[in-house]
């Protein structure tokens, strides 16, 4: 039986709150990042932070107080001790502790004036600037901001961000908060698919083929009538998606070493066709090959990607997927 093709495995997440904190003093990274989720219905916050190193490839060191998350979407488990302040619809304050790889403590402190406002500014698609770019292709949505009064990244005993009055330098801004953020991953590296009950099965809700994921959310191949891949959709828990649109759809594997053409579009919670570009598809020896060039926004087209699938069984795919750099 012939399945649409799975071209690569991907995360989306929506975040209620984020904030960014360049750290200029720190040997290593050059920035610090905080996510965190409202209490669900047990009372439970989900805390994600990390850290982006200031040199090379800008690898990251990941922290969760999530366990299931930290296996899956990759980094450390940690118990993190988390406040939040101020009130809703205005900017957010936060304090966060815990221990890092190196058992080091780290304190992370951002105030805000009471009367500060929540604003669109600097807020929708983000260049992330080579950040995780050995880990995925990012697709980062912001939905407002806000510029932070003071801020204190504690590692050890050193303070590792800029002083109150310190001047930022070259420096876009010091630290500061959104409101609402929806995270999409293309993720490099291996992965497996499979079609059948415990996987991909037929849904005519999703228009196609539907997996549901353990931890909340689903994934739908929607196909058109001749099997090419017309949609590729990936939806959060909380509703949140990432959907990836090919014209013309994506074919299985066809001719051995037939190039075929088609533009793709990606499009992440509310806001439409954010990233844009072509891929070429090609049936090798073993492998369903995909070259992935992004043309929009201008900052991706620096971040090409290749995909390899090959075929495991009569109802399994694997995977690689790979910086084409």
């Amino acid at each position: 039986m012939s399945y649409p093709l799975v071209p690569f495995s991907t995360i989306v997440e929506h975040w209620d709150h984020h904030w960014f904190l360049w750290l200029p003093r720190h040997p290593v990274y050059e920035a610090v990042e905080i996510a965190s989720r409202d209490p669900d219905r047990d009372g439970r916050v989900a805390v994600w932070v990390w850290f982006t190193e200031r040199a090379g490839a800008k690898h990251q060191v990941h922290y969760r107080n999530d366990p299931v998350l930290a296996r899956f979407a990759g980094g450390e488990y940690r118990p993190i001790d988390f406040r939040i302040s101020g009130d809703v619809g205005r900017p957010r304050g936060v304090k966060v502790r815990f221990d890092d790889v190196e058992n080091r403590p780290v304190a992370i402190d951002v105030a805000f004036d009471p009367a500060q406002t929540l604003s669109r500014q600097g807020a929708g698609l983000t260049d992330q600037s080579g950040h995780m770019s050995d880990r995925a292709f990012l697709i980062f949505y912001r939905e407002t901001n806000a510029l932070a009064r003071e801020a204190e990244v504690l590692v050890g005993d050193s303070n590792v961000t800029f002083d109150r009055d310190e001047a930022k330098g070259g420096f876009p801004f010091k630290w500061a908060y959104s409101h609402g953020i929806t995270i999409g991953l293309i993720r490099y590296g291996s992965f497996k698919a499979a079609f059948g009950p415990d996987g991909f099965h037929r849904s005519p809700e999703a228009g196609g083929y539907l997996m549901r994921r353990a931890w909340g959310g689903d994934v739908s191949l929607i196909a058109d009538g001749r099997g090419r891949l017309r949609e590729y959709v990936d939806r959060s828990a909380v509703g949140d998606f990432l959907r990836v649109a090919f014209d013309p759809p994506l074919p299985p594997c066809g001719r051995e070493n037939e190039v075929q053409a088609s533009a793709f579009s990606i499009s992440i919670a509310a806001a439409a066709d954010v990233v844009k570009g072509a891929v070429e598809t090609r049936c090798g020896e073993r492998a369903h090959l995909l070259g992935w060039h992004p043309g929009e926004p201008a900052w991706a087209t620096r971040q090409p990607f290749r995909s390899e699938i090959s075929t495991a069984d009569d109802h399994s795919v694997s995977g690689v997927v790979t910086p084409a750099r």
